[in-house]
């Protein structure tokens, strides 16, 4: 079996499945060359090397290195490509700032995790973050779960708060850790018991605030309320400001997270997740670092969309990382790039279309092939809302273009019907009814009736078609 590295002359080079040494981009030398871990990604090689300038990553697809410390000895690999030097941690080839190498551990019961003395870590493929609202010392992980003394987290895209699988854990939990003073065990001082509520999803003990929220079937059928410890909240001091965010003397609170950098004294709910102090705008319990506080309004403050604007942008949540580079993703209001604050507005009421004078949006997202000369927005009924332009008939709720429907020749009827030159469209089927008759169709009350030269057209309570040939 050959050696992966080759040494020739003052370099270092890649030996390949095929062909020629490859010369290794980068500047590692041959002199003090070894190898400190190597391990594959599917066909190619990663891993930490070492010469006399110090420590590199290497990256078998770019066939390159990267100089990651200038550190030849106290070097050490965890997991592949965790790096540990005397002062610092890296993932390959970036520093992860704050990381603490003599504390940094993997998390046994999960290939996941890992914590040093200050904040939790998360890897999963080729995705990584930081989590920092945890306890470390009692931070256990299993599988695909992580849990503090207080809160259970899952890891899915990102991780997330999942309180509501505490059931799965429980048993798990007191026989693996059953010295630790969790939710779990039977000591556990922050205990939901006796709560009563302050107002709205708000509650409250002698000893702690929870943020309740019910999960399981949309009909309340078999759902369960769950009490989300507000970690560091003084229940004395406590006073609810909206359904989202709630005060103590000391900080703000959005759901059942600390508000990092908000004015406790000076902070007003907005309506939804948006909140300000004096000099900033919140979302989500997040700052809006971009936004202008004099000039800034909520466009759509129920919902998720996050629909806003001030005198400079125009703003929506996004699924993005909350800070750069390793901040752990949730949804932050980030500017919608190229909108046009003067003139965006909301068509619908529940954020599906909104335009500028250039170009169309939809739920927040520049909708690039719809044509904003001709775009008219229709209607809403329900989860469906419809638009059409010259180029076709839309409805926002799928982001789906109907097929069949010429949109430059197409006329809304009523909320029921509408016809281009050839055809018949349904807006409560959503369908091209491809037997109609589009010359002849017209409607014939305001209750969904319709004719053509055949045939006349009902809906039906269940939402369906009764069709009845003329006599």
């Amino acid at each position: 079996m050959k050696s992966l590295f080759v040494i020739e002359a003052n370099r270092v080079l890649l030996n390949k499945e095929e062909g020629e040494p490859v010369v290794i981009k980068g500047g590692i030398t041959s002199e003090g060359f070894s190898i400190i871990h190597i391990f594959n990604r599917g066909w190619h090689p990663f891993g930490y090397l070492r010469d006399k300038y110090g420590i590199w990553w290497f990256d078998g697809r770019k066939t390159k290195v990267t100089l990651v410390s200038k550190e030849t000895t106290e070097f050490r690999v965890l997991d592949d490509d965790y790096g540990l030097a005397s002062e610092h941690v890296y993932l390959e080839d970036k520093l992860i700032l704050g990381a603490d190498p003599a504390t940094f551990i993997l998390l046994p019961g999960s290939p996941y995790f890992a914590k040093d003395k200050h904040r939790l870590y998360v890897k999963s493929g080729d995705r990584f973050h930081t989590w920092d609202d945890i306890d470390v010392a009692t931070t256990v992980a299993h599988l695909d779960f992580c849990t503090d003394k207080d809160h259970v987290f899952h890891l899915f895209d990102s991780l997330s708060y999942a309180n509501g699988s505490k059931d799965e854990l429980s048993s798990w939990l007191r026989e693996t850790y059953p010295d630790i003073h969790g939710w779990w065990h039977p000591d556990y001082e922050n205990t939901e018991e006796g709560a009563e509520q302050i107002r709205e999803n708000w509650y409250r003990t002698n000893y702690a605030v929870f943020y309740c929220e019910e999960i399981g079937s949309s009909n309340r059928k078999g759902t369960r309320t769950i009490f989300n410890l507000v970690k560091g909240a003084d229940p004395v001091t406590f006073e609810v400001l909206s359904d989202q965010y709630g005060r103590d003397k000391e900080s703000i609170y959005c759901h059942w997270r600390k508000v990092s950098g908000a004015d406790a004294m000076n902070f007003n709910s907005l309506g939804g997740l948006f909140g300000s102090d004096a000099e900033n705008i919140f979302y989500n319990g997040y700052m809006v670092a971009e936004a202008d506080r004099t000039t800034f309004r909520c466009l759509l403050p129920s919902g998720h969309l996050g629909l806003s604007k001030d005198a400079l942008n125009v703003y929506h949540a996004q699924f993005v990382r909350t800070d750069s580079p390793f901040g752990h993703p949730d949804y932050i209001l980030k500017p919608i790039t190229g909108a046009d604050p003067e003139s965006f507005e909301l068509l619908s009421e529940q954020g599906s279309w909104a335009v500028d004078r250039n170009a169309v949006y939809q739920w927040g997202n520049l909708a690039k092939k719809l044509d904003r000369a001709s775009f008219v927005y229709l209607f809403d009924e329900g989860p469906e809302s419809w638009a059409v332009d010259r180029q076709g008939l839309y409805n926002a709720n799928g982001r789906r273009t109907v097929k069949g429907i010429d949109g430059a020749s197409f006329r809304m009827l009523n909320r029921y019907w509408g016809t281009d030159d050839q055809s018949v469209f349904c807006f409560v089927t959503g369908a091209v009814q491809r037997a109609a008759d589009a010359a002849t169709f017209r409607v014939t009350n305001d209750r969904g009736g319709a004719e053509d030269k055949d045939f006349h057209y009902e809906i039906k309570d269940n939402g369906t078609i009764r069709k009845t040939k003329k006599k």
